[in-house]
C-alpha cells in the first residue's frame, strides 16, 4: 500500500486557485486517503491562504503552508518536493495554480505508481502530454506504440508526478550544482530559462544520468497558461484535451522501459529511429527539428542540406515526421548522412535564423514599405486569392496598421482576436479566444513569434481556420 499527496502550489492567483481546488474536489479517489497539502508563497494578497483554508477536502488530511517570507518560484517547487519527506509520502502529484487536473488523474497515478515507483531509469511522471515542441515552437506528435505511455527526457511542470527514492536522488544531485552552462547536451531554449527555473535543472538531471518521465497519450492535465510571474500574455496555447473517463487503475497498458519502449531525448526526438537507418545507436544523431548544434556521431538524420555523403533520403508527408521513415517514404526531404571518421566535434548550421523580436519585426516593415514603394498592396495578396473577408489576430501596431491599409478597400477585416484589448476600438469589434470565431476566409496572425502555438489555440474551435502569418504575406508579395 502506496502513501499519496497532492500538492497545490499557490502565490496570488486567485481565480487559479479556486478553479484547482475545486477540480481536485471533483477528481475520483476510490477512498483511498490522499492528503492534501497547499503551499502558499508569500505575496501582498492574503485571499489565496483564504480560500485554501476554507477549502473542504473529504478525501484525507488537509494541511495549508503559507510562508511568510517570498521564496520565488524555483525555491517554492523544490520545497513542494522535500513533502514526500516532510509528510512520509510514497508518490506525490503537484499542480501549479495555472493547471487543471482531469477526474481520472488518480487511477492514472495509483497505475504509474505501481508500474514505475522502483525503477530506476524513471525521474518522475507527467501528466501533461505535450502538443508542442517548446524548444522550436513546432508541433509534436509521438509515435502509437501498444500501451497508454511513451518516455522522454524532459521534466513537466504543468502536472506532474514524483516519487520519494527518485526524487530525494534529484535533489542530491541538484544541491551540487552551481549553474547550467550552454554545453549543447541541452537545447539552447532551456538553458535560456532564467534562473527562476527548476525546471531546466531536472531537464538537465535526467540527462546527465539517463532518467526519463513517464509520458500518457492522452493528458491527465492541462494549463490555462495564466499571467502571473513569469507568463505576461494570456494564452490558450498550453491547453490540451483531458482524460474524461475515470478507469480503474489496473486497466492502464503501461509498457516496461526496456529495449523496445518508445523513447524521446531532451530534443523531442525519437531514439527508436536507428532501427530504421540500419547503424548502431550510439552512432546517429536524430536532428529531425534542427535544433542541435554540435555532435560528434558519425551519422545525422536530418531536414538540414549538410555537405556530407547521403546515406539514404525520405520523403516529409506523414505527420509524425518519423512515420516517413518506418514506412520508408521515398523523397529527398529527410536525409541519413554519413560524416567523416575524422571528424569531431562537427558543429551543425542552425536550422532557424535566431532572431531577436525587434529584428524580425523590423523586417516585415521594411519588406512592407518597400514592396508599396514597387507599387504593390497587401490588398493585393488577399484578391490574388478571392480572400475578400479576413480576420486579425493581434491588436497591436502591425494589426493596426494592416487594419487601416485594408481600410476601404475590397478586402473586409470583419474583427480582431486578442486577449486584452478593449471591446470595440476603433469601431471593430474584437474577440478574444473564449468567444465564438465566426468564419471568415482566412486569419492572419502578427505576432509571428507565437504563430505556431496560436494555431494550437484555433485547432481547439470548432471550425478548421485558414492561418497566415504577416511574414507569410510580405515573402509572397517580394517574390
Amino acid at each position: 500500500m502506496y502513501k499519496y499527496g497532492v500538492v497545490v502550489i499557490g502565490y496570488k492567483n486567485i481565480i487559479g486557485i479556486k478553479r484547482l481546488l475545486r477540480a481536485l474536489g471533483m477528481a475520483e479517489y476510490y477512498n483511498e486517503s490522499v492528503k492534501l497539502i497547499i503551499s502558499i508563497d508569500q505575496s501582498d494578497c492574503d485571499d489565496v491562504k483564504k480560500i485554501a483554508d476554507a477549502f473542504e477536502w473529504k478525501f484525507g488530511e488537509k494541511y495549508v503552508l503559507a510562508f511568510a517570507e517570498r521564496l520565488g518560484l524555483r525555491e517554492h517547487v523544490m520545497h513542494c518536493g522535500d513533502y514526500l519527506n516532510i509528510y512520509d509520502l510514497d508518490s506525490l502529484a503537484v499542480f501549479e495554480d495555472d493547471t487543471l487536473p482531469s477526474q481520472s488523474f488518480f487511477q492514472f497515478m495509483k497505475a504509474v505508481t505501481e508500474k514505475y515507483i522502483t525503477d530506476e531509469n524513471i525521474a518522475g511522471v507527467s501528466l501533461y502530454t505535450d502538443w508542442i515542441n517548446y524548444n522550436v515552437t513546432k508541433k509534436f506528435i509521438p509515435v502509437k506504440n501498444s500501451g497508454d505511455v511513451f518516455f522522454m527526457q524532459n521534466a513537466q511542470s504543468r502536472g506532474q508526478i514524483w516519487f520519494r527514492k527518485q526524487w530525494n536522488e534529484f535533489r542530491k544531485w541538484y544541491s551540487e550544482q552551481v549553474s547550467l552552462e550552454d554545453d549543447y547536451t541541452l537545447p539552447r531554449y532551456v538553458t535560456s530559462w532564467p534562473e527562476t527555473s527548476w525546471k531546466k535543472y531536472y531537464i538537465k538531471y535526467c540527462v546527465v544520468k539517463n532518467k526519463y518521465f513517464v509520458y500518457p497519450y492522452v493528458s491527465f492535465s492541462t494549463c490555462f497558461g495564466d499571467v502571473g510571474e513569469h507568463v505576461k500574455i494570456q494564452t490558450d496555447g498550453y491547453q490540451v484535451p483531458i482524460s474524461g473517463i475515470c478507469i480503474r487503475s489496473e486497466d492502464f497498458n503501461l509498457i516496461d522501459f526496456d529495449d523496445k519502449a518508445l523513447r524521446y531525448d531532451v530534443f523531442f526526438e525519437n531514439q527508436n529511429l536507428y532501427l530504421y537507418c540500419n547503424v548502431e545507436k550510439e552512432d546517429l544523431l536524430v536532428d529531425l527539428y534542427g535544433n542541435h548544434l554540435m555532435t560528434e556521431k558519425k551519422y545525422i538524420l536530418t531536414k538540414k542540406k549538410l555537405p556530407y555523403r547521403i546515406v539514404k533520403s525520405w520523403g516529409n508527408e506523414l505527420i509524425p515526421h518519423e512515420m516517413n521513415l518506418i514506412c520508408d517514404i521515398h523523397g529527398n526531404e529527410i536525409f541519413l548522412y554519413e560524416v567523416e571518421d575524422d571528424k569531431k566535434s562537427l558543429k551543425l548550421p542552425e536550422q532557424i535564423i535566431d532572431k531577436s523580436k525587434l529584428e524580425r519585426y523590423f523586417e516585415i516593415l521594411d519588406q512592407w514599405m518597400t514592396m508599396e514603394e514597387h507599387g504593390r498592396t497587401v490588398e493585393d495578396y488577399f484578391l490574388k486569392r478571392q480572400w475578400n473577408n479576413i480576420a486579425i489576430y493581434g491588436y497591436g501596431k502591425i494589426g493596426k496598421h494592416l487594419y487601416a491599409r485594408l481600410n476601404n478597400t475590397s478586402v473586409n477585416v470583419e474583427y480582431f482576436i486578442d486577449q486584452y484589448a478593449s471591446i470595440d476600438e476603433n469601431d471593430i469589434e474584437i474577440k478574444r479566444l473564449s468567444d465564438d470565431i465566426p468564419i471568415v476566409d482566412v486569419i492572419v496572425v502578427t505576432p509571428i513569434l507565437e504563430l505556431e502555438e496560436i494555431k494550437v489555440e484555433l485547432q481547439n474551435k470548432e471550425y478548421i481556420y485558414r492561418v497566415v502569418s504577416m511574414e507569410d504575406i510580405m515573402n509572397d508579395l517580394k517574390e
